[in-house]
């Protein structure tokens, strides 16, 4: 658990204070922007993207002259000689290291579309094939997440939802417990943005929002009392995990389904609109008072 953390700025005072920073390093650390993205990675994803759009382009200009299996051959082709030139950046590191997990993600999203239509040349049915197509994504997003600065944070936060209605939609469609699939891919996101993996933040937030929304689900699915008040406390959890751990994000995506779901449960008690409202009133209040709790055991939200 974080503890005792503090903020830039403060850190930034007692370095001054101290002696360790002049007035004018502080003050520039305190005018530098938290985020600066460089014009050669703004034109490196706009390249992937472009490239991307042109394979996509190349691929429907030959779906009109040639078979299946020869636009298959030439999305594998592609899918490869990407990879390839991705990987040869990458090594190269530098400016170049942006451009390459640019190429990668086309890579990926080009060999994801060869497998597609490989498994559809061979009639397998539709939802294997989305389940073994995001399998696929996923375990390269995987394997490239600690060997990337974010693309492989990305491609595994772009598959894992899919993989899981796949999963879902091929083994147990429409049973009340669906919707806790979720809830348990979202708190695999949250572990793995725990690891040494680009882009944290996204991990986490999709996550979150992963949870948030199977719970909202769940708690909505039968016109019960019990449903809600599990899907309260899982929200609940990731509130309380969000504080302690001080990831912002999580705690604002808890907070705002500890709110949706309290109206439920509000919905499911009380007959009276007052007495929902104020049910909803004390709940926000108990979580005013956890946070300061909190705060004063020496963790902060940041």
């Amino acid at each position: 658990m974080a503890k005792n953390r503090k903020s830039v700025g403060s850190l930034i005072a007692e370095f001054e204070a101290a002696g360790k920073l002049t007035a004018s390093e502080a003050q520039e650390f305190r005018d530098a922007p938290r985020w600066v993205l460089p014009f050669s990675d703004v034109a490196s994803y706009l390249g992937g993207s472009v490239i991307f759009v042109g394979l996509v382009w190349i691929v429907v200009a030959l779906m009109q002259d040639v078979s299946q299996a020869g636009i298959d051959t030439a999305l594998f082709t592609a899918s490869f000689a990407t990879a390839i030139l991705s990987f040869k950046l990458m090594k190269k590191g530098g400016r170049l290291n942006t451009l390459g997990e640019s190429i990668a993600a086309v890579s990926t999203m080009t060999f994801a579309f060869a497998i597609g239509l490989l498994l559809d040349i061979v009639n397998v049915q539709e939802d294997l094939i989305l389940l073994i197509v995001s399998t696929v994504a996923l375990a390269i997003g995987i394997g490239l997440s600690s060997r990337t600065t974010f693309i492989g944070t990305i491609i595994t936060v772009a598959a894992t939802q899919p993989f899981m209605a796949a999963v879902i939609s091929e083994f147990i469609p429409d049973t009340p417990i669906t919707p806790l699939l979720f809830v348990g891919s979202g708190s695999v996101l949250i572990w793995f943005s725990l690891r040494n993996i680009g882009l944290r933040l996204i991990a986490r937030g999709a996550g979150a929002v992963s949870i948030v929304i199977a719970s909202i689900g769940f708690s909505t699915w039968d016109n019960n009392l019990w449903q809600p008040i599990i899907g309260f406390a899982i929200v609940g959890l990731l509130f309380t995990f969000g504080a302690k751990r001080m990831h912002l994000e999580i705690v604002a995506v808890g907070g705002l389904g500890i709110t949706i779901i309290t109206g439920i449960l509000a919905g499911q008690l009380f007959d009276s609109p007052l007495l929902q409202g104020l049910s909803v009133i004390g709940v926000g209040a108990i979580i005013i008072f956890t946070a300061i709790a909190i705060s004063k055991k020496g963790d902060a939200v940041t």
